[in-house]
């Protein structure tokens, strides 16, 4: 049976971070999934919705912030 951790173990870790995907891997997943979204200035990120509502405390899309706001 094939395994993929969506977003890695995202469970028990926070979500799309190395922890999350060396946790997975360690619980016997063969294969990390995640999603990738890209800033207003071009850089790309590891982020599973194109809203930033959910897992942070901005309002609105990936697309409209840069790298600088969106690690902020």
């Amino acid at each position: 049976m094939i395994n993929f951790a969506h977003r890695g173990a995202s469970g028990r870790y926070p979500e799309n971070t190395i922890l999350a995907f060396e946790k997975a891997l360690e619980f016997g997943a063969n294969g990390i999934e995640t999603d990738v979204q890209m800033t207003k200035d071009g850089i790309l990120v590891l982020m599973h919705d194109e809203m930033v509502n959910r897992t942070t405390d901005g309002i609105g899309f990936v697309k409209d912030y840069t790298f600088s706001e969106i690690k902020n």
